[in-house]
């Protein structure tokens, strides 16, 4: 058992200047300062035969660009394929936005090159430290999340805590621990303007402190519908639901995560000898309002300025995109402690004007979009890679697939196409006025189809 390899690295990518954070429309203004420090981090596993890349961030995602730049610049250097490279995010929403869209955001530019290079050479330094390791896989539990669709009820939740451990294989002793949780790192809401990992990043830090030489990876599951169970229980939607939130509720979450990793890395065992494969396709899916034609679209717009006007009178003009328009909205909801149904009808109104309002300018309807779709096996665990924040029922999906009940989702993997619902939620009664449904990156049915092609590629590699 001992011929498996395994290596890791990390490196800090926190900015030490004012830089525009990611995860709340509602800030107008660059961080300033830092809570805790954040990283890239890499785990390399090498059976003999296949090998694996899995890298994390503490970041709110992983855009396209930067996701294939890295890959293709970390295959060009080490000779794996882009089916050996898995590029992660923790979808905290207290980092740095990560890609520059040129549009002249605080400090954005020169994080952005930083991370690309941070993410290659954390890369190419997991490969240059591989020794020959031994690795172990388990589950724990944690009963902390909250599922803010349903508002708790059911709360429909997936509790389970995926643990990868790799250990020397002369000492004995623990080098890497990957793990996954499905929840928002949330803790911190948009009144926080520090720089943070938040729950997802103390917990990481609590394992290493705990296990002196181990380097801690986390990777997120199931987010899209959950939030941590220390946040007030109001919709998706709601502005009030992310703010006023406190060190101390990150400190709980990351204690208590942390704790449920640490267990399994006290009893779990080396039942085989490791073996890692993976496979990957880029599929092309229709994009939410694929459908509509630029007329319809040209009337939903018309149709959330008419609301966002009613709402917010003198103030529309300057909110109106490339204005701060979800801010705006926000302080509307919060002064006027608006009652649910006035608060969903303005923020949805934001959402639908946010996604359709260069649409009229577009002639035909939106081309498909690229989404990765990545398998990946380590030992009994069988992981599937999706690009964006994926629901609970998507990873209950996954897991019937497989017929395992080591099968887990690798969520805001290789690319970000914001929210991954199934044809089930769009099809609930108040879907049009549900977040997660409005702002979907991919139409209704289309999930499905990726999980189809995902059920294939792991047949493939069951059967090689």
């Amino acid at each position: 058992m001992a011929t498996s390899r395994a290596g890791t690295a990390r490196i800090d990518i926190t900015p030490d200047w004012p830089v525009m954070m990611a995860g709340f429309g509602q800030r107008t203004q660059p961080s300033q300062g830092v809570l805790d420090r954040i990283f890239v981090k890499a785990l390399f596993l090498d059976d003999g035969e296949n090998r694996l890349l899995l890298i994390t961030a503490d970041l709110i995602s992983t855009p396209r660009q930067l996701g294939e730049a890295v890959a293709l610049a970390l295959g060009e250097r080490l000779g794996l394929a882009p089916e050996q490279i898995c590029v992660c995010a923790s979808h905290t929403h207290s980092g740095p936005v990560p890609h520059d869209a040129g549009d002249g955001a605080p400090g954005i530019a020169a994080f952005a090159a930083s991370l690309q290079a941070a993410m290659i050479l954390v890369g190419v330094q997991a490969v240059d430290t591989a020794r020959p390791c031994l690795v172990r896989t388990g589950v724990g539990e944690l009963d902390g999340f909250l599922n803010r669709r349903t508002r708790g009820a059911p709360n429909l939740v997936d509790r389970r805590i995926p643990v990868v451990i790799a250990d020397d294989a002369e000492t004995g002793a623990p080098i890497a621990v990957l793990f996954g949780a499905g929840c928002h790192p949330v803790t911190l809401g948009w009144d926080n303007l520090h720089i943070s990992g938040d729950f997802v990043g103390l917990a990481q830090r609590a394992i290493e402190a705990a296990t002196p030489g181990v380097n801690a990876l986390f990777f997120n599951t199931t987010e899209g519908n959950v939030v941590p169970i220390t946040s007030p229980n109001r919709d998706a939607l709601d502005p009030r639901g992310y703010v006023g939130g406190s060190y101390a509720d990150t400190r709980k979450m990351g204690e208590d995560l942390a704790r449920a990793v640490t267990d399994v890395l006290a009893s779990a065992t080396v039942t085989a000898p490791l073996r890692v494969s993976s496979d990957r396709q880029s599929l092309f899916l229709k994009p939410n309002f694929a459908d509509y034609s630029p007329e319809a679209a040209a009337a939903l717009l018309a149709d959330a300025r008419a609301t966002l006007a009613t709402y917010l009178g003198p103030d529309l003009e300057r909110g109106l995109p490339p204005g701060p328009l979800w801010s705006v909205a926000s302080e509307v909801v919060v002064a006027r402690d608006l009652s649910e149904d006035d608060m969903r009808e303005l923020m949805i109104a934001c959402c639908r004007y946010l996604g359709l309002y260069q649409r009229p300018a577009v002639a035909t309807p939106p081309r498909p979009v690229k989404a990765p779709v990545q398998v990946m096996r380590i030992n009994d665990f069988e992981l599937l890679a999706l690009p964006g924040e994926v629901m609970v029922e998507v990873g209950q999906a996954w897991s019937e697939l497989a017929a395992s009940p080591t099968a887990f989702i690798v969520g805001l993997a290789n690319a970000h196409l914001r929210y991954l619902p199934l044809a089930s939620h769009f099809a609930e009664p108040e879907a049009s006025v549900r977040y997660e449904t409005v702002t979907a990156g991919l139409q209704s049915g289309e999930v499905e189809v990726a999980l189809e092609h995902a059920a294939a590629m792991l047949a493939g590699l069951r059967a090689a």
